[in-house]
């Protein structure tokens, strides 16, 4: 009995240890002893360089390098320094944020047919084709308006208000890019309609429908992009202020007006300066903070005469928006993205943070670049830092040839280079400096043979045939030391920083023992290349 329940055990564990080496149970690498696996290395394949490195046998090896330097890290207590500290905080927070309103705003937003149709129709339809006739006397436009009893009348009014910049030509409108105080009457106006005088803010105006365009497919498919792009804002502001008024419950919000509102852009009232003017949940805002903040957004948002009312409205403002994002700023921490759809990419951005302390605070600070390195190469590499020859030139060119000949004839007789060049060009020739090597073969062989102010003959070139003017010659210059000094020294340091890095990581390779599951690894290249 006895020997049957040892062997039922033993068969039993022997079981336990197949499944487990059957179902997930391999390993890939192992470093002093410490397993890692092919999932392992596909979250890190996954971010490190977005996966588009080359998979081959040196990606492991980097793999390997990566874990290593991120150890010693840890083994270093790198994570206790501030500036990991402050940027695992700021990953976090903005990787949270975006989390947040994919979560709460965006999976929300359906952009359909119908909807898009709907905004159409409502802000940008129909096409109207407006013409108007402007002044700031109302006198004046009525009397024109008693004047005009056909679209002739308006039309001949228009010429003759044109150069007084009375008239203009306003194209074609839609409704959302129409002032509001006149969208209704125009856009309900039907072709031909003469409206006004119609008073907006301080002129007055005949309007002319010259044309009208009803909502049509073409015109929607023509604007899909631009509509698709509006109804998402909208949706995405719309969801976003539900998000925050859900917040508003879930945390403490309280708001002082009556401190609020003895907040200028003066001096405080004394001994106002520390009282909390908002508390958002476990932070709260005093007066003096809130008085800076409202000195500094009125200096950027509003005008040199600020009246109460727009500094009421931009109060609002700033309350509004600090109140909604320290909510969703608290929101998105408290729901530790970092333990669920974020767990990845964090763990790659932590380890990767330390790998980036380590060389700031261990290996960058052992390198030193000396001023007589930076001179000495930049005795020896000097040629490195010349500028090559530049000319400045104007360029007549065209497929006719007929009409290069008349050009070239024409600048031949002494005529002005530029001027010919207006009348056979739309946009004349505009002299623009090139690198003389640049230029191609028939024209840099002109050119070389040429001094500021000669004309060239005519140059063909493919199917193109050119005239040239040379207008000024750069010689070849080299950048005096004082002027590339800095970049020298930069290059330098980072040359020397790679082969400190190399030399640390062979130290660190020579302290651990590496081994490689070779097997699991041409598996594993062979899942991610997907053959099989």
């Amino acid at each position: 009995m006895t020997r049957l329940l040892l062997f039922v055990a033993t068969l039993f564990f022997a079981s336990q240890v197949c499944a487990f080496s059957l179902f997930g149970g391999k390993w890939l690498l192992k470093i002093d002893g410490k397993k890692y696996t092919a999932e392992d290395f596909k979250k890190w394949w996954r971010y490190w360089g977005e996966g588009e490195a080359v998979l081959d046998n040196s990606t492991l090896e980097q793999f390997v390098d990566w874990l290593l330097l991120s150890r010693e890290g840890e083994l270093l207590g790198l994570y206790n320094e501030p500036s990991y500290k402050k940027k695992l905080s700021v990953f976090l927070k903005v990787r949270s944020l975006l989390q947040l309103r994919s979560d709460e705003v965006g999976s929300r937003i359906k952009v359909d047919r119908e909807s898009l149709w709907k905004l159409y129709k409502e802000r940008y339809a129909p096409l109207v084709k407006v013409k108007i006739l402007v002044t700031d006397n109302r006198t004046e436009a009525e009397s024109w308006r008693s004047k005009i009893k056909s679209p002739g009348d308006f039309e001949s009014f228009f010429k003759q208000l044109v150069s007084q910049k009375k008239a203009k030509d306003m194209g074609w409108r839609r409704p959302i890019s129409t002032p509001e105080d006149l969208r209704d009457i125009v856009f309900k106006a039907e072709k031909g309609a003469i409206l006004g005088p119609l008073r907006h803010g301080k002129t007055w105006m005949i309007v002319y429908i010259e044309d009208v365009v009803e909502p049509n497919e073409a015109d929607f498919r023509k604007i899909h992009r631009i509509l698709a792009e509006r109804y998402g804002k909208e949706q995405e502001a719309k969801f976003t202020a539900e998000l925050v008024e859900r917040l508003k419950k879930k945390y403490r919000v309280e708001i002082r007006w009556d401190l609020l509102n003895r907040v200028g852009l003066g001096d405080l009232p004394e001994g106002m300066d520390n009282q909390t003017v908002m508390v958002i949940d476990n932070v709260t805002v005093t007066a003096g903070q809130f008085h800076e903040i409202l000195k500094r957004e009125a200096g950027l948002r509003l005008r040199k005469s600020k009246n109460r009312e727009e500094l009421e409205r931009l109060k609002r403002y700033i309350v509004n928006s600090m109140v909604s994002q320290t909510l969703i700023d608290k929101e998105a921490l408290g729901r530790h993205y970092e333990r669920g759809p974020l767990k990845d990419i964090y763990w790659f951005y932590k380890k990767n943070r330390l790998i980036k302390e380590l060389y700031d605070k261990i290996i960058k600070p052992s390198i030193k670049v000396y001023d007589e390195e930076v001179k000495e190469y930049y005795r020896k590499h000097r040629e490195d830092f010349a500028v090559p020859e530049m000319v400045e030139i104007a360029v007549i060119q065209t497929k006719d040839e007929e009409l290069i000949k008349s050009v070239y004839d024409r600048l031949s007789k002494g005529e002005d280079f530029f001027d010919v060049a207006k009348d056979v060009m739309f946009h004349g020739a505009k002299p623009r400096k090139f690198f003389l090597k640049d230029l191609v073969p028939p024209v840099r062989e002109a050119v070389e043979k040429m001094v500021p102010g000669d004309i060239s003959n005519i140059i063909k070139y493919k199917d193109w045939y050119f005239v040239v003017k040379l207008v000024k010659r750069y010689p070849k210059r080299v950048h005096s030391f004082d002027e590339v000094k800095d970049s020298i020294k930069k290059m330098l340091f980072e040359k020397k920083f790679e082969e400190a890095k190399r030399e640390y990581l062979s130290k660190v390779r020579g302290k651990v023992k590496v081994e490689i599951n070779r097997k699991e690894w041409d598996r594993l290249v062979k899942e991610l290349r997907g053959e099989g």
